[in-house]
């Protein structure tokens, strides 16, 4: 939830707004939220393409990294959903947005019971690294200048 929300609004995080979303009484240890929230969004917006959504490691079976992943992305669309909801529509989302969107809730429907095989597991491992870097791109077309200047994600000078 937290990088979907900042990636709603990357120029401006308010961890007292992401707190009223989450819910005070979801939250144990004001600095573990703090902290976590801050080593999130450093991961989301590093030139360095570092950031990794947080599922279960690799040591856990297929379906439940794949159940992790849906609901990383369902907590993405929930916080991403929440930050833009006053300030734009979804039509006005630049188009690479709202297919990233339309993916990722796809993502949360998706049927964890698969085979740990080899071929699932790869077919993973893409699925993997497409929300990781969609995350990234999602977050730069929203804070670009040309989408702050002309319109939520209204990135028309933008190299895709």
């Amino acid at each position: 939830m937290v990088c979907g929300f900042a990636a709603g609004d990357p120029l401006q995080f308010s961890l007292t707004d992401f707190v009223q979303l989450a819910g005070a009484d979801a939250l144990s240890d004001e600095t573990s939220v703090s902290d976590f929230v801050s080593a999130s969004l450093d991961d989301l917006f590093s030139d360095e393409m570092g950031f990794s959504p947080l599922i279960p490691d690799d040591s856990e079976l297929l379906s439940v990294r794949l159940g992790g992943l849906a609901e990383w992305c369902a907590g993405f669309l929930s916080g991403f959903g929440a930050s833009v909801s006053e300030r734009v529509s979804r039509d006005a989302l630049h188009v690479d947005i709202q297919e990233i969107l339309r993916d990722f809730a796809s993502i949360c429907g998706l049927d964890d019971e698969v085979d740990e095989d080899e071929r699932d597991e790869n077919a993973f491992m893409e699925l993997y690294e497409y929300v990781r870097v969609a995350a990234v791109l999602t977050t730069t077309l929203m804070g670009s200048a040309e989408a702050q200047d002309d319109g939520i994600g209204d990135a028309d000078g933008l190299d895709h």
